[in-house]
Formats: C-alpha cells, sequence, structure tokens
C-alpha cells in the first residue's frame, strides 16, 4: 500500500465504518466509535477521516478540531508577556489517531504526519476568518504509546504549567505550510 491507495480527508459522516477502526489507544477509538459524528452534527467539534480509494468507507486515520481558549499566563513567559491579554483563542487538535494495521506503514507512508501536516492546514485557514493565535494538543499517553516526541518534533511547544498540553503558534503553521510548498 502507499498514498496513491488513499482517497483523501475529508468530514466524518454516519457512511464511514466507525466501528472498525482501532489505533490501540482505547480512549481515541471510543471517541471515533461512540461520539465522534454527534459531536460534528452539534457542532462541538469536525472530525476529519483518511480512507481509501478501494474502500472509501473504510477510515484509515483521523483527527478533531474544535475551539478553546487558554489563560495565556500557561504560555512560557516569553510568550505571554508579549500577548497582553489574560486568556487568548486558539484550536484544539482534540484527537489525532492512525489505524494499527497503517501504523505498521508508517516507515514508508507517514499517516501520522500527513494528518498533522492536514490538520495545522485547516486550522491555519479557520484561522484566516476567525481569530486563532495557536494548534494546541493535551497529549494522550496510554500504556502503549506516548506521542508527546511525535508533537515535540513537528515544533511544539510545552505549556509552563499543564504537562502533557502543547501548542504550535499559528506564525509558526504558517512558516511550516510555505516551507513544505502547502500554501504560497
Amino acid at each position: 500500500m502507499d498514498f496513491a491507495d488513499l482517497r483523501g480527508i475529508e468530514l466524518l459522516n454516519r457512511s464511514h465504518d466507525r466501528k472498525a477502526f482501532s489505533c490501540g489507544a482505547e480512549k481515541l477509538d471510543n471517541y471515533l466509535h461512540d461520539r465522534a459524528v454527534s459531536d460534528t452534527e452539534r457542532n462541538l467539534s469536525r472530525v476529519f477521516v483518511l480512507t481509501l480509494k478501494a474502500a472509501p468507507n473504510t477510515i484509515v486515520g483521523y483527527y478533531s478540531l474544535s475551539s478553546l481558549v487558554v489563560p495565556v499566563g500557561g504560555l512560557p513567559a516569553a510568550i505571554s508577556k508579549k500577548l497582553n491579554y489574560k486568556v487568548i483563542g486558539t484550536t484544539l487538535l482534540g484527537k489525532l489517531a492512525v489505524a494499527e494495521d497503517w501504523q505498521r506503514q508508517r516507515c514508508r507512508l507517514r499517516i501520522g504526519e500527513h494528518l498533522l501536516l492536514h490538520s495545522m492546514l485547516s486550522a491555519w485557514k479557520a484561522s484566516q476568518t476567525v481569530a486563532s493565535w495557536a494548534l494546541v494538543v493535551d497529549v494522550l499517553i496510554s500504556e502503549n504509546i506516548d506521542p508527546t516526541g511525535f508533537y515535540l518534533k513537528h515544533g511544539f511547544l510545552e505549556f509552563q504549567d499543564s504537562p502533557g498540553k502543547l501548542f504550535l503558534p499559528m506564525a509558526t503553521i504558517e512558516n511550516t505550510l510555505r516551507r513544505t510548498g502547502v500554501i504560497e
């Protein structure tokens, strides 16, 4: 399998086979199985899925985005001093998961990075209409997986008072998207 086998990333709907998805982290699996569609329909979150050309209802990976207000005091002091607000609007990357079968393909395909870059593009585009200072992630550490290094490798920074909570400023995202040729 390679990227040619992938259909693309689209908004989750009821036709997608959510129950067959398993990434190895029970909380991420349960969210997709039980709450993702209703959260999307109730406008609480947007869940995007990566699917296959040959089986368009099969979910290879997914991520979710929603809005989040964060206290500026939790940011590193060098940043919080420049913002001059008590709270700021951000975008929450609430979930990001790759199906177990596709995790084994990561050396060739890097599905997680593909989903992360797409989530960054989606968040950046939305921030052009409704301001969002950063993309925030609360890292879900399970008994099998600790994705903290994945996010740090992609430039995320740590909140000073919240272990496991990371952020990537929208300005950094824009630079990344330009550098990788995603936007001009």
